[in-house]
């Protein structure tokens, strides 16, 4: 959890500041878009390379080398931001999201073997702490712009201790490598995936993981419209006050966090099929009734359920990707983390265009199509169901 915490309060911290940013560069809002998408864009041009690392170096020395690559580049991009030359905030913020995308498929990789050693659910615990991590990275974000702090200073700071916590954590990180636990049938998970049988072909291998990505992709796809669009939704549809249009982020947000609290519970008591069922259609019925609603609190409630909805859907992603036979080691969470970040860099230019061209009710509920697709493909299972 120290360690998720840590991957979350790091950029989080800067993200905080952005206003600041934007301001000391001289943007314009279509150019800041722009610029800030290099962080995103980064992790999506890293494709396979944080899976291949972890195999390298294992997951405890990927998680502490990927944490100082970042603070390292975050670092630089505020110095570019100093100097007033926004090439230079680039380029530092798209290696630090190539940084971030080693340390996310690292800690989750450890996540799930933690989670395997214990014998039941924990990643969604773990995923809380980097919620947590965000909300401290961004308060202290907050508290460095409102007394003065220089951005370098800011972040040459924080990223030190960043580096130091995920140091120590990494320390007590199991080791990659060793059996996996016994399957149900009294198999080791270790035969499981190197027998004949259990290597699928590649074709058999998307009909595999393509559920898999949609269930990534429905989670985080509300998170973008969280932060990008419930704001406007608020202030535009329901005619809430700009100024506490916030509040739609929070209750998602904080929605989000109490389901991965409890998530791993559920996900023991009902099974990660079930728990995904129930999940993706709360998530459909979220968006939709968020969309529609014809009050703010109605709306808020739809934000909300749409939040508890997609509490556990990334960390089910990452484990059953992770357990997929006939893969290298860390392949199935590197493809899914990869996807997410990917579809993230367009999804909300569709939304605007689609709001543009009719209204953001629409949009959204378009968006609720990749929540309703995995839903559809939980339903009509490919294999063995799993525990």
């Amino acid at each position: 959890m120290a360690a998720f915490a840590t991957n979350g309060a790091l950029p989080a911290s800067l993200l905080a500041r952005y206003a600041e940013v934007k301001d000391a560069l001289g943007l314009t809002p279509a150019l800041f878009g722009l610029l800030v998408v290099g962080f995103g864009l980064g992790g999506a041009l890293a494709l396979h390379f944080p899976g291949a690392v972890s195999r390298q170096l294992g997951v405890a020395r990927s998680a502490s080398f990927g944490t100082v690559w970042m603070g390292g580049w975050l670092l630089l991009a505020v110095i570019g931001v100093q100097i007033g030359n926004p090439w230079v905030t680039l380029v530092g913020l798209v290696c630090a999201g190539a940084g971030d995308a080693v340390v996310d498929v690292a800690q989750n990789s450890q996540g799930i073997r933690v989670q395997q050693a214990y014998r039941r659910s924990l990643l969604n615990s773990m995923h809380a702490g980097w919620s947590i991590g965000a909300a401290a990275g961004g308060g202290v974000g907050t508290a460095a712009a409102v007394l003065g702090v220089p951005l370098t200073v800011h972040m040459a700071v924080w990223g030190a201790v960043c580096i130091l916590v995920m140091a120590i954590s990494a320390r007590f990180f199991l080791p990659g490598a060793g059996p996996m636990p016994e399957a149900p049938d009294g198999s080791s998970g270790e035969e499981q995936r190197t027998t004949p049988a259990a290597r699928p072909t590649r074709r058999r291998l998307a009909v595999i993981l393509l559920p898999l990505v949609f269930v990534a992709l429905a989670g985080i796809s509300v998170e973008d419209i969280g932060n990008n669009w419930s704001a406007v939704l608020l202030s535009a549809e329901r005619d809430m006050p700009a100024s506490s249009a916030g509040i739609g982020l929070t209750v998602l947000l904080s929605a989000q966090f109490m389901g991965r609290m409890v998530g791993d519970r559920v996900i023991d008591w009902l099974g990660s099929r079930r728990t995904l069922v129930v999940s993706l259609a709360a998530v459909v019925a979220g968006l939709l009734g968020s969309a529609w609603a014809p009050t703010v609190a109605l709306t808020l409630v739809g934000l909300a359920l749409a939040g508890l909805g997609c509490a556990v859907t990334v960390p089910i992603a990452f484990a059953r990707a992770d357990a997929v036979p006939g893969l290298p080691d860390h392949s199935g969470v590197t493809l899914v983390s990869w996807a997410m970040r990917s579809v993230t860099l367009t999804l909300s230019p569709v939304i605007g265009l689609i709001t543009e061209l009719s209204a953001l009710p629409v949009a959204l509920s378009v968006v609720s199509l990749i929540a309703g697709t995995a839903l559809i493909l939980q339903l009509k299972p490919t294999g063995p169901k799993p525990s």
